[in-house]
């Protein structure tokens, strides 16, 4: 029973956060600004980057394959004292048979424990650790979805 109260909790959020999302259907960014790295070399900084970086830093135990980037507009993170979840959006080019394998491979690697996965046309991986749930599901246009959630 206490499984299905947190399922139907993070679904709750998750559908909460989607709505919030969808109202800022268009995200603003400030312009890129010019700046300094820790080397001194010069390097532009945006602010689609640094939203990027914080949504990889809010999940650093989930791989994010080099072909793929985040979509900062599809993707939404909740943060609560007590944790972070949400659905980030990965959009790139490659196929859908490969990213099922880097993720099979890269979320054990990361810690996770596999609990099931499903490989067609649009194939789904399930993973856990303590406290922690995640979904990814890979479409056949090599878009992925990856579920954060409480176990």
């Amino acid at each position: 029973m206490k499984r299905y109260v947190r399922l139907f909790s993070f679904i709750a959020i998750l559908s909460t956060v989607g709505l919030l999302a969808a109202c800022n259907g268009n995200m603003y960014f400030k312009p890129d600004r010019q700046g300094v790295d820790e080397n001194g070399q010069a390097m532009t900084i945006t602010e689609a980057k640094s939203v990027e970086e914080g949504i990889i830093q809010a999940f650093p135990d989930l791989p994010v394959p080099a072909s793929h980037r985040i979509d900062l507009v599809e993707s939404v993170i909740f943060t609560s004292p007590s944790q972070t979840v949400g659905k980030i959006v990965l959009r790139g080019n490659a196929a859908s048979s490969s990213l099922f394998r880097f993720f099979e491979s890269a979320m054990v690697d990361k810690g996770w424990s596999s609990v099931n996965a499903f490989q067609s046309s649009v194939s789904s991986l399930y993973f856990a650790k303590p406290g922690r749930f995640v979904a990814i599901v890979i479409t056949e246009d090599s878009s992925v979805y990856i579920n954060v959630g409480p176990e």
